[in-house]
């Protein structure tokens, strides 16, 4: 079976060599324009073993299209291929084009689904792989599997369970297509929830708008690699890299600084504390500890309100 392999990125990077490690006839390997060919490129990982390769600003231009009919592929796999893809470049393969989707379907359709599952705060996050049709994550599901999500896990935790789930789940449908004993789950275009591309400013943190279990799972599904959740102490931005549930209810006013031990620092939120594990000053870089105070205050609604009236 002839494949065409879409990705980037470090899930893209472990399904291919995957592939290749089990000697699957990888006809062509589409990247990204934006692709850096670093450590983990798909783009790299096809040179060094003298796969065809390919990396279009536009993947449905009509060149691209005709190049890739050239291969007649069997399959067409997106794995973590982040440029949509449409019906002109979907439709070329024999069997099916199929897409790795790091959410529940059809609750989790659309951009960002394992960051948006901490933001929510779910307990539970699912992995899978649908056919592709003509709309966004809509397709009928082939695979899916779900794995639990502890308290303080973060985006990186989940990328860690990905990245070793979704190699083997492709290499079990790939399989199912090759023999042709898959199913398809169905699902309803009308039934289910879209969740957005998120942007950095997304992020911004007032400690009297949020609790603290609502903060701590932004600050977890936006942590490193991404570009953070943030707020503001005395006028300096601040990029919130690491908190922690605390055990003991611990209440007090919003965005007041309780605690300043070794475990970081007790800051209340809308309705209880949360510890702040690791804070930056964006301009400097220093850590946060050593700066802020017991009773000193991060960025509130109220702050700003009362700071307006006094100025």
């Amino acid at each position: 079976m002839k494949i065409v392999f879409w990705g980037k990125g470090l899930r893209s990077y472990y399904c291919l060599e995957k592939l290749v490690e089990l000697k699957y006839d990888i006809a062509l390997v589409v990247g990204q324009d934006n692709d850096k060919r670093d450590e983990y490129s798909v783009l790299s990982l096809a040179d060094k073993y003298n796969l065809k390769s390919t990396n279009p600003a536009d993947p449905n231009d009509v060149e691209i299209e005709n190049l890739l009919k050239t291969f007649k592929a069997d399959l067409f796999v997106l794995g973590g291929y982040g440029y949509l893809v449409k019906q002109n470049i979907i439709g070329i393969p024999k069997i099916m084009t199929i897409n790795l989707h790091g959410g529940k379907l059809p609750d989790a359709r659309g951009s960002s689904p394992l960051n948006w599952a901490l933001i929510n705060g779910k307990d539970s996050v699912t992995l899978s792989i649908v056919q592709v049709d003509s709309g966004v994550d809509t397709g009928p599901v082939i695979l899916d599997r779900s794995f639990d999500v502890k308290i303080n896990d973060t985006i990186v935790d989940l990328h860690k369970i990905a990245n070793q789930a979704f190699p083997e789940m492709l290499i079990e449908v790939v399989e199912q297509i090759k023999n042709n004993t898959y199913t398809l789950r169905e699902q309803k275009r009308n039934i289910g929830d879209y969740y957005p591309l998120r942007f950095p400013e997304d992020g911004f943190i007032l400690f009297d708008q949020l609790t603290a279990k609502q903060i701590h799972n932004r600050i977890r599904a936006l942590t490193e690699p991404y570009p953070c959740a943030f707020t503001y102490y005395n006028g300096e931005k601040v990029k919130l890299i690491a908190s922690e549930h605390n055990e003991i209810p611990f209440y007090g006013e919003a965005g007041r600084v309780y605690m300043k031990t070794k475990r970081g620092l007790l800051v209340c939120g809308k309705d209880k504390c949360l510890w702040i594990k690791k804070g930056v000053f964006v301009t400097s870089g220093n850590d946060i500890w050593h700066d802020v105070n017991r009773y000193d205050k991060f960025a509130t609604a109220k702050g700003a309100i009362l700071e307006s009236f006094e100025s």
